[in-house]
């Protein structure tokens, strides 16, 4: 009489656990035999879809990748994070890179799209690497080519001048001076035959080595200096003087192309920083290109997906 209690409450317990599997039953397998249930009894588990409103959860994104085949696309969880990051991280990053690149640029041209490229893996941004560096090859290569020919002749028309061309002759001759005998020195003849016929400043070449050079094929009161001057049939261009000029032009003409491809060496480089710190501000800002390759991740069906496509 004592335990009753305990075998009424274990009775309980039996049947209520036998129906829970008979609702389990119903629910999984249907109606019972010989139940008709009409169709419309349904699963105390089974949620109804309708009370879930599925757009909420849909997420779009898309990845921009790297022009060209893609052979193993692979998703920078840091360039997601840069996305979402605060605007200060974003400009801090941006900054730096924009310093970088165009540091690297002053330095050599297409060296700071380089950099860029490895960071995005841009082939549009790689494409201009080697048009920067090739410009620049090119021109230190015209350069050193045009200044070496350039020196070379001006050695050239120096020896010759020093050898076909003299102070003494020229005082000499000069048709101010023989109406003196000759000229004593050149500063008597600069001081005496100054508004005299065929009169010209007289700078010597202890006082300015290029203005000396110049002048001697330059102006027509310097042809008395010249060695095949002949006062029985006078010319002003003779074949020395003649001869002197074209070295003195040829050289002048290499060297001042050397000039020029200096200062497109100047340009290019200049451009190549300012190219490259643009890039690198719209990489920063996520100004991307809208063509080109990307990945697309869309969960808007009862089952992620994955899709990679290029706009063009």
């Amino acid at each position: 009489m004592a335990f009753r209690p305990l075998g009424c409450v274990l009775i309980g317990l039996l049947i209520a656990g036998s129906s829970l599997h008979a609702s389990a039953v119903v629910t999984r397998g249907g109606s019972p035999p010989g139940v008709n249930t009409g169709g419309t009894e349904r699963s105390v588990f089974e949620t109804a879809r309708g009370d879930f409103d599925l757009e909420s959860y849909r997420l779009r994104e898309t990845l921009k990748l790297p022009e060209g085949r893609i052979e193993h696309p692979v998703v920078s969880a840091s360039e997601i994070m840069l996305r979402h990051a605060p605007p200060s991280v974003v400009n801090q990053g941006r900054g730096k890179r924009v310093a970088i690149s165009v540091l690297c640029s002053a330095i050599l041209p297409g060296l700071g799209e380089l950099y860029l490229y490895l960071q995005s893996r841009d082939n549009a941004i790689l494409a201009r690497v080697p048009v920067f560096m090739a410009f620049e090859g090119y021109n230190w290569y015209a350069y050193k080519d045009n200044n070496d020919k350039g020196r070379d002749l001006k050695d050239q028309y120096v020896a010759f001048a020093d050898v076909h061309w003299s102070e003494e002759r020229f005082l000499q001759q000069h048709p101010c001076c023989s109406g003196y005998g000759e000229c004593p020195d050149w500063e008597f003849y600069n001081d005496e035959c100054n508004g005299e016929f065929d009169y010209f400043p007289y700078i010597p070449l202890h006082l300015d080595f290029e203005e000396y050079y110049e002048n001697l094929g330059k102006y027509d009161a310097f042809v008395y200096g010249w060695d095949d001057w002949d006062e029985m049939d006078p010319t002003y261009w003779t074949p020395n003087r003649t001869y002197y000029w074209s070295l003195r032009q040829d050289s002048n003409k290499h060297l001042s192309r050397a000039d020029d491809h200096v200062m497109l060496l100047i340009i290019n480089r200049v451009l190549s920083m300012i190219d490259a710190g643009w890039l690198a501000y719209r990489m920063g800002s996520g100004a991307d290109r809208q063509d080109g390759w990307s990945l697309n991740l869309h969960s808007n069906r009862a089952y992620p997906s994955m899709a990679i496509q290029y706009r063009f």
